[in-house]
């Protein structure tokens, strides 16, 4: 509809019955725009006294007027406007409609475009709908959207189309004299020219009136009768054309009297009333005029051999009629359109399948199967391709084409160590099995020529293997030959499908560790060189390779030797020797390459805090301690807490996984960021330096010295998590009362002291005395919760009653029998 819109409105702006109405509109403002002129006298305007402009200002207020044509020209002729200065400005005014045009030309192209994939769109998804088993055949046509049958205006005038009341004539006179006539066949069938009567045209064809408007003509203008003295000339041709009403009855989907264009056909009304509706026919459709039947229109001439005889032009007054169909079929299966058919009288097998498109690529043609309806019950007929232009359908057939079996009368295959594996024809005169490795262009050479096989199928279709010797069979066909049947499968291996993978690995200090294929030759430099070569840190002087032991297939007894072991050293270079070929690689073996005993990189520690020069530090002896880092860091300032120090320690992935705090140790586990505090008595470490507290470092350990530390922290099960400042001589009970004292949920038992220091403390209890850790600057207090309990809903509770209920009564039940 989109569509529709905007090609009317493109013939709305290059009609030139605008074109009068803005000239008539011109002519009344001509007043006000050109003070010389008057109002009521029009004889003196010269074309050059309008601009461009003003012309299409004129245009574009003239477009809401609604003013006919006649009389444009009538107020305009009043008011003493001459025809050739009328002829010059409606020529301006066409040009300049035409420029603008022009301009959205762009515009409007895009519009349609999108209108188009619109529809498109709109078509794919509806035929998509229609695709299925309801289709009928031809509904798709008067599909909305579809603008297959609007009425075609920019046509030249039909050669038989006669004049009615509404056409529109228009005259065009050019050479010594100009003018522009637009005259409208009036009701009692007459057009009127200037200064002349009259002409009647009604049922003339445009060439008749054409006739006898010239012989008019040739009254007014002297120069355009034809000879040779003439200057003036003319033409007639049809403008608008009138509106028809034909009314449209029976099984169409939107029934009544339309409104259409008098070149309008019996396709175009048919579209109108949006086509048949679901037992609407599409085969005997009748065209009433006069009370009488015309013609019968069948529309699938026009869908399978574009015959449009019986698709005549309509007039006023005529009346369609679609009546309901009388034998429709159904094709399904593989025809290209499945869907539902009608057929006339005496149509076959043969004018069904041509009509859903012909039979897909996939179809069993030799035989049909249709389900026919009986008066009593349905009926299956089988019908051979001999039938199919004999057979006649009747009502409610439905026609079932099968799919091709997926199978094939003459194939054989062959696969594996050939040359060309595939499916080759079975020939006629027979194949045999050497026959068909010739066609494959022979064996490979990494062919198992010991032994192939033949899958083939039984009479009963069971699978069955025969084997086959690849030698005997190419050497000597005439005694091992085997001719082949439909469908074998010939499977010949290669030697490198009947063994393992052959492979060989190498780890320890090389670029790229990882397995490589094995190949026949190689040498331990081979293997290395594959690997990218040595890290610096491999020692090349001790490589180990490890060797399966294949030993006898059926030995005595069972030896309880793994592996061969043989230890070599290579160039760093990796340069030929000559003994490299006296050593080869075997499939599996495994080769490690070791680093130098001495060979390190360089490992770091971190200090930070209240020392002279915190940061990180190079280890530099497998046996630096915790005294030794701090001599290097210059020592400890005089902010330092010693009592407060920790040395925080990476723990292994072991530890990370598995960690348990050990209230009784002097380590505390910090799990989630994978550290290991260990509590450290710096000031023991720096009067005995090497003594038992002062620790042996390891790569990655943090020594942290804080400054003074004054306050204590108190978390977990109390009131309000706080920190409170240090009173010298105030023990545990203090700060938790400080806090508000226990929550309800608080582990009293379970209270423990982390120090500044890293050392964990708790409570220590005999027989009914218990005393209370220490309590220093920095230490944080540690009250565990209980896990929080959820109480039990009604019906829980009702649950628990009635279970001890039940067995009190049984209980009581058991004691009165005893």
């Amino acid at each position: 509809m989109n569509i529709i819109k905007l090609k009317n409105r493109q013939k709305r702006i290059n009609s030139s019955f605008l074109l009068m109405v803005f000239l008539f509109i011109s002519f009344n403002l001509f007043s006000q725009d050109i003070g010389s002129l008057s109002q009521s006298d029009l004889s003196g305007v010269r074309s050059e006294d309008v601009s461009d402009d003003q012309l299409i200002s004129f245009i574009e207020r003239g477009k809401g007027e609604g003013v006919s044509p006649t009389e444009a020209i009538s107020m305009a002729r009043a008011r003493g406007m001459s025809a050739s200065v009328a002829n010059e400005l409606a020529q301006r005014a066409r040009r300049l409609e035409t420029e603008r045009g022009d301009n959205h030309e762009e515009t409007l192209g895009r519009q349609m475009r999108d209108a188009e994939m619109e529809r498109v769109e709109s078509d794919t998804a509806d035929y998509e709908e229609e695709s299925s088993e309801d289709f009928i055949f031809g509904s798709n046509i008067f599909r909305r959207g579809t603008q297959a049958f609007e009425t075609a205006m920019h046509v030249p005038t039909p050669v038989n189309y006669q004049l009615g009341a509404g056409d529109e004539l228009i005259i065009d006179i050019w050479g010594a004299a100009t003018n522009l006539h637009q005259l409208q066949v009036s009701p009692e069938g007459t057009v009127t020219i200037d200064n002349h009567g009259p002409v009647y045209v009604h049922g003339l064809t445009i060439e008749e009136a054409t006739e006898r408007i010239m012989d008019k003509l040739y009254q007014l203008y002297k120069g355009l009768r034809p000879g040779s003295d003439q200057d003036t000339y003319a033409r007639v041709s049809l403008g608008r054309v009138r509106s028809i009403q034909v009314t449209v009855i029976g099984e169409v989907n939107l029934p009544g009297t339309h409104t259409l264009s008098s070149l309008s056909t019996v396709f175009n009304a048919l579209y109108k009333a949006e086509g048949p509706n679901d037992i609407g026919t599409y085969r005997a459709i009748e065209v009433i005029r006069d009370n009488e039947k015309l013609a019968v229109l069948d529309i699938y001439d026009l869908l399978m051999h574009g015959d449009q005889t019986d698709n005549i032009r309509l007039q006023d007054q005529d009346v369609i009629r679609v009546g309901a169909f009388s034998n429709r079929v159904k094709a399904e299966g593989e025809v290209k359109r499945p869907g539902f058919y009608e057929v006339g009288k005496g149509e076959t097998i043969s004018d069904l399948i041509e009509y859903a498109g012909e039979f897909t690529e996939r179809a069993y043609t030799r035989q049909l199967r249709l389900y026919r309806n009986t008066e009593t019950e349905r009926m299956i007929v089988s019908v051979k391709q001999e039938g199919y232009e004999t057979f006649s359908l009747t009502n409610g057939d439905v026609l079932s084409v099968d799919v091709l079996l997926d199978r094939f009368e003459n194939r054989v295959s062959i696969e594996g160590a050939v040359w060309r594996p595939g499916d080759y024809q079975l020939e006629e005169e027979g194949m045999t099995l050497s026959g068909l490795i010739e066609k494959a262009d022979g064996v490979r050479p990494d062919v198992f020529s010991s032994r192939g096989v033949i899958n083939r199928l039984s009479d009963t279709h069971d699978f069955i293997t025969e084997s086959f010797d690849i030698d005997q069979v190419l050497n000597n066909p005439e005694q091992y030959d085997i001719e082949l049947q439909p469908e074998d499968q010939v499977i010949i291996k290669s030697i490198h499908d009947m063994r393992e993978t052959f492979q060989v690995s190498i780890g320890g200090e090389v670029q790229e560790r990882g397995n490589y294929q094995f190949r026949d030759g190689m040498t331990l430099e081979d293997l290395i060189l594959k690997a990218d070569g040595f890290r610096e840190s491999a020692s090349e002087a001790r490589i180990e390779i490890n060797r399966r032991i294949i030993g006898d297939p059926a030995p005595d007894f069972r030896s309880s030797a793994l592996a061969e072991t043989f230890i070599f050293s290579v160039s760093r270079t990796l340069s030929l020797r000559e003994d490299a070929a006296e050593f080869k690689l075997q499939p599996f073996d495994q080769v490690f390459v070791r680093s130098r005993p001495d060979y390190s990189v360089q490992l770091s520690v971190e200090i930070e805090g209240e020392v002279m020069f915190p940061g990180d530090y190079a280890l530099t002896d497998r046996r630096e301690r915790i005294s030794d880092l701090i001599r290097r860091a210059g020592g400890l300032t005089d902010e330092s807490y010693i009592e407060g120090a920790t040395m925080v320690r990476e723990a292994s992935q072991l530890e990370r996984e598995d960690v348990e705090v050990d209230l009784d140790s002097d380590e505390f586990v910090d799990i989630q960021q994978g550290e290991r505090t260990i509590g450290i008595q710096l000031a023991t470490i720096l009067d005995n330096p090497g003594g038992p507290e002062d620790l042996f470092l390891r790569p990655g350990d943090k020594l942290r010295i804080p400054q003074e530390l004054q306050t204590v922290q108190v978390t977990g099960g109390v009131l309000r998590d706080a920190e409170i400042r240090h009173i010298e001589g105030r023990g545990l009970n203090y700060y938790i009362s400080q806090s508000g004292g226990y929550s309800n949920n608080a582990r009293k038992r379970r209270v423990y002291v982390v120090h500044a220091n890293g050392d964990v403390e708790t409570r220590r209890h005999f027989l009914l005395f218990s005393s209370n850790p220490d309590i220093k600057p920095g230490s944080q207090i540690i009250i565990p919760e209980k896990e929080p309990r959820t109480p039990m809903s009604s019906g829980e509770r009702i649950s628990v009653m009635s279970s001890i209920v039940s067995m009190a009564a049984v209980a009581v039940t058991a004691i009165s029998r005893l």
